[in-house]
């Protein structure tokens, strides 16, 4: 089984208790995942976690996957509400109307670089399908390099915003939460995913699992899991780093088409 197909059962074995977390490569599910796993919940990864035919949740069969998994400081959890990772658009979900949403979003030129970034990292090994050695990050927003899921372009990034925006509206209950808020004001930005989500948990144990969730602790986790892999998922976390090269024109202009600076703009993030 690929790991697409594994996305996609998965994601048809969701039940309606379950939120699905509609997140961009790149955007910072690793961050929230151990976050909320550090407050009693489950976070599934849908490319290296199991649902089985009768709702249960079984880790990575796999060694390799077991070992990538291992990166974060936290895996799945066990308890609380279940929370699902996807990176697939909304018509995988029909019954979406029933179900939760939350959209995890980033700074779409952080994004895409991240996915980038993560893409050449991991191409030998969990990615060894993808050839992208050679492939700048300027061919990589043509299309030239890898095909992800969603596709990770320009207009991958539009339509699976404009999406699961859309679908978000006919859910029973949804939530934005921005990449730069857990970044800049964590506690602030999980209580009030919590407080919409109708879970109940107090200041201090959101404090303490933001302290422990810090990029650090969690980078400093995960050298010493992967024994001295030069590729990491905890890269830098940092907030804006496209500042460092959006004054290149070729790059800033594929930023520049109007569809992309209505979209980035309905989440709060100005592309000029």
């Amino acid at each position: 089984m690929t790991m697409r197909e594994r996305h996609v059962r998965n994601a048809a074995r969701l039940g309606a208790q379950d939120v699905v977390v509609a997140a961009y490569s790149g955007s910072g599910a690793a961050l929230l995942s151990n976050i909320l796993v550090e407050l009693g919940h489950t976070f599934i990864d849908p490319y290296l976690d199991e649902i089985g035919e009768d709702g249960r949740l079984r880790g990575p069969s796999d060694e390799e996957l077991r070992r990538y998994r291992d990166r974060i400081a936290h895996t799945t959890g066990s308890g609380g509400r279940r929370f699902f990772k996807n990176h697939l658009p909304p018509d995988h979900f029909p019954d979406i109307a029933t179900q939760t949403v939350v959209l995890l979003v980033r700074d779409p030129r952080d994004a895409l670089h991240s996915s980038y970034r993560f893409f050449q990292g991991f191409a030998d090994t969990l990615l060894s399908y993808l050839t992208i050695d050679d492939v700048s990050f300027l061919e990589f927003l043509d299309d030239k390099g890898a095909v992800g899921e969603p596709p990770v372009t320009i207009d991958g990034w539009v339509d699976f915003y404009r999406a699961w925006a859309e679908a978000a509206q006919r859910t029973s209950c949804s939530a934005v939460v921005r990449f730069e808020e857990l970044k800049t004001s964590p506690v602030a930005a999980v209580t009030r995913l919590l407080e919409t989500l109708g879970l109940d948990t107090g200041r201090a144990a959101v404090e303490r699992a933001v302290e422990r969730s810090s990029f650090e602790k969690m980078r400093a986790h995960e050298e010493k899991v992967a024994g001295g892999s030069t590729a990491m998922i905890m890269r830098r976390g940092q907030v804006d780093e496209w500042r460092e090269w959006f004054g290149d024109n070729e790059l800033s202009d594929r930023f520049r088409a109007p569809h992309m600076i209505e979209t980035a703009a309905r989440f709060g993030y100005r592309i000029c």
